[in-house]
């Protein structure tokens, strides 16, 4: 595996999504809107997924904003991705790949975020008000379970070359780790003039800055490029 390849998987952790508010959802808060979204593509939450469903086929003319295929089988939607982001002759064996996926998913499935606040600018941006929501994301600090993870290995292997036992620390790592790691991010929202209608800002989610502090971690522990 290429440090090209490893940036490139490490970066689907940061998955920003089409989407927008739900049609149907005038009552809906721009902290609710924010929370909703962060769990749906970070939490793999059906619950979340289908709530924005329902309500945002009005706007994408009956088509699904979360593919609930991902809720179902999180590895197998990812092992796609990673596909798609693999080099033609890519010689990873499938096992690499599967647990490369697991790891995706170890990494943000246990974050939870909680929406702080809102501020709403002044004036509009076009026709359309523009509200900054606060979050603050409580991230698994895997750091320490990592750095056992590279003593076990003993310089065998990392993240740019990784055994399928590296990769199983790793996941382990992530999932009993203390949600201790505390990440403040910032989405913008966006409505027309009555203000009802929050649809998230997709190219300012501020969701890779959870993601990268996942990522980062790699890095930290020393198991990185």
């Amino acid at each position: 595996m290429t440090k090209t390849r490893l940036v490139s998987i490490l970066s689907t952790l940061a998955v920003l999504v089409l989407g927008s508010l739900p049609a149907q959802a005038s009552d809906r808060t721009p902290e609710q809107v924010a929370e909703l979204y962060y769990r749906a593509w970070l939490n793999y939450d059906r619950a979340a997924a289908v709530q924005l469903n329902t309500a945002l086929r009005p706007e994408t003319g009956g088509r699904d904003l979360v593919d609930l295929g991902m809720i179902a089988d999180p590895v197998a939607w990812q092992l796609r991705r990673i596909a798609s982001l693999s080099a033609r002759g890519d010689p990873s064996a499938p096992e690499i790949r599967r647990l490369m996926a697991k790891f995706i998913i170890a990494g943000s499935k246990r974050v939870r975020c909680r929406a702080l606040g809102h501020e709403i600018s002044a004036q509009p941006t076009g026709e359309r008000f523009r509200a900054t929501v606060k979050l603050e994301c409580a991230v698994p600090d895997a750091v320490a379970g990592l750095r056992q993870t590279k003593e076990h290995e003993q310089r065998r292997s990392n993240m740019v070359n990784p055994s399928p036992r590296l990769l199983k620390g790793v996941i382990e790592a992530f999932e009993r780790a203390p949600l201790t790691r505390r990440v403040s991010t910032e989405m913008d929202v966006t409505a027309g003039s009555a203000k009802q209608r929050w649809m998230p800002d997709t190219s300012r989610s501020g969701m890779d800055q959870v993601t990268g502090a996942i990522a980062r971690q790699i890095g930290e522990a020393g198991l990185g490029p």
